[in-house]
């Protein structure tokens, strides 16, 4: 239909700038802002040749001879128009510069409503730059110009508060006011229940735009209640057979999708989740195979949304398979944009190395966890404040895998590395990474004993129990946040005790078997538990079997005291 309009003006133009390049740049502007409602959407591609074009014709018409001042005014309208096209295309500097250009025109005098345009389309295009602050201060700028203004029947197309209103909010999710934005999409949503058929045909992306948006930032805000009711509103705009005819709708469906799955799982409705991801997955599919460049950061989240769940759900099969093609996909897109997809390659790794394990898969998940820390350790050369943390836990995490699956020195190797890690993070910020300290202990101290090392091991457990107990002094009165953790030390000190004591009388070491035995009494003293305790109990009965005689006079030599004949607590007597 545009294509016709000015088939003629531009015959015209190409006789005569004078005579037809009016004609020629009205049929244009009529183009790029067309006042029916029900037009079908041009390509970005064509709506910016048009735009380029007629700012040409206009450019022509004010530089040659004595420019009307409607000719300026064109012009200006015309560089609007073409900001707008630039900024479809994703060339938002470009954008920005033409848009400061349109409200600069010398002599124009841009209607208010067409001044107002002009600013929000400055207000994304500093947005898509990272001008975020600035962005904030036009879109605002840009409601305030829209709401003093009465647009005339030419302006109409060029309208539009709502979608002014939904800017402001956008600016503010993306400098982390989640609130904020929330309420202003709130805000921006109240005016449309009131509008016409008519009006809600003109702002129907708007719409759709602010419920996919308010969805995303009630999630970010824990309000997943809200989300689903708001994204179920959402649903029934996108799946209208007029906006099937917008490109892009696919990515916010999917956006859309992605984040309802995340709601219906956090209020319990796994089934429902698993549906919603299952969704997004097959909308991705779609987007990916018309446009890659858009369609697979897309699924690369709807998958990751779809393993989460189907590991919820215990569905083994399903999260495999979403894991495997997320890493592959990730691996891929890693090629050419390694700071956003390295750590979500490493991550998913890391679960499925988690699966393989689960399922029995003991080499495989190994594997897994090899590509993951080697994924983290890119990600972390160039990140460490950022991924470090990570690397370590995957490195432990390649340690227990490791001595699970019988290796012995690449296990003690990897606990290494993630206790210096762990240890140089604590540095810098204690509360956090101290207890994980006593974690990465242990992990050392398990590999340590698969090595036979027990004396290396013994130093990391009670170790780890310093820590611990300093950091339950610290610690509220009442709180019960180390406990679980300085048991499971206590029990693997306890068994570690008991098998070095048994060790050395076998070996016929009485004087280290008694050593041995003395540490394991003093943790009887000091500890409660009775797994503990039974250890104690069946050490000290084990050495009277082995070798009585030996073992009495090696303790009567170390402490000068009978060997005791009861070893449980005091207050267990």
């Amino acid at each position: 239909m545009g294509a016709v309009r000015i088939l003629l003006p531009r015959a015209l133009a190409r006789v005569s700038t004078r005579a037809g390049g009016p004609l020629l740049g009205a049929a244009l502007l009529r183009c790029l802002a067309p006042r029916w409602v029900l037009v079908r959407p041009q390509p970005a591609a064509r709506r910016l040749a048009w735009g380029e074009e007629a700012v040409a014709v206009y450019r022509a018409l004010v530089t040659r001879g004595r420019p009307r001042r409607r000719h300026r005014d064109g012009l200006a309208r015309a560089l609007a128009l073409y900001a707008n096209a630039l900024l479809l295309n994703g060339r938002y500097e470009e954008a920005l510069a033409v848009a400061d250009e349109s409200l600069a025109v010398p002599g124009a005098r841009p209607s208010p409503t067409q001044t107002a345009y002009t600013l929000h389309v400055r207000a994304l295009a500093l947005a898509e730059t990272d001008w975020l602050d600035e962005a904030l201060t036009v879109a605002r700028e840009c409601v305030a110009a829209y709401r003093h203004t009465m647009p005339r029947r030419r302006d109409r197309p060029l309208e539009n508060l709502v979608g002014a209103q939904r800017t402001c909010a956008w600016v503010l999710g993306r400098l982390g006011r989640v609130a904020e934005s929330v309420t202003a999409y709130q805000e921006c949503a109240v005016p449309m229940r009131d509008m016409s058929l008519r009006q809600l045909l003109r702002v129907r992306m708007v719409q759709v735009r602010v419920l996919i948006e308010l969805t995303g930032g009630l999630r970010a805000l824990g309000r997943c209640d809200e989300a689903v009711e708001t994204g179920a509103d959402a649903r029934e705009w996108c799946d209208s057979p007029v906006l099937r005819l917008y490109p892009e709708i696919l990515p916010l469906r999917v956006r859309l999708l992605t984040d309802l799955a995340w709601c219906h799982g956090a209020t319990g409705d796994l089934s429902r989740a698993r549906e919603t991801a299952e969704q997004a997955v097959a909308v991705c599919r779609t987007l990916a195979e018309r446009d890659p460049a858009t369609g697979e950061p897309w699924l690369v989240l709807a998958l990751e949304c779809l393993a989460h769940h189907l590991g919820r759900l215990d569905a083994p099969a399903g999260e495999q398979l979403a894991l495997r093609e997320l890493a592959d996909l990730c691996a891929r897109l890693t090629g050419t944009r390694p700071d956003a997809y390295e750590p979500r390659l490493a991550r998913a790794l890391d679960d499925l190395a988690f699966r393989h394990w689960h399922d029995g898969a003991r080499r495989q998940a190994v594997e897994a966890t090899e590509r993951s820390v080697a994924a983290y350790r890119r990600a972390a050369g160039r990140h460490p404040q950022a991924y470090e943390p990570d690397l370590a836990r995957t490195l432990a995490n390649l340690s227990i895998r490791q001595r699970g699956a019988g290796g012995g020195d690449d296990a003690v190797a990897n606990a290494r590395e993630a206790l210096a890690i762990t240890r140089r993070l604590a540095e810098s910020d204690w509360d956090t990474y101290q207890s994980l300290t006593a974690q990465r202990l242990r992990t050392l101290a398990r590999a340590l004993r698969r090595t036979g090392d027990e004396a290396g091991a013994l130093a990391c457990y009670e170790e780890a129990e310093t820590v611990l107990r300093e950091l339950m002094e610290d610690a509220d009165p009442g709180s019960y946040a180390y406990e679980a953790a300085l048991a499971a030390i206590l029990t693997d000190l306890a068994d570690t005790l008991r098998m070095m004591a048994e060790a050395h009388l076998t070996a016929g070491r009485s004087d280290d078997a008694v050593r041995a035995l003395r540490h394991l009494l003093a943790l009887t003293r000091r500890a409660e538990q009775t797994d503990v305790h039974a250890a104690c109990l069946t050490a000290f009965a084990r050495a009277r079997a082995l070798a009585p005689d030996e073992v009495r006079r090696a303790w009567q030599r170390a402490t000068a005291d009978p060997f005791p004949s009861f070893v449980y607590r005091a207050p267990f007597v």
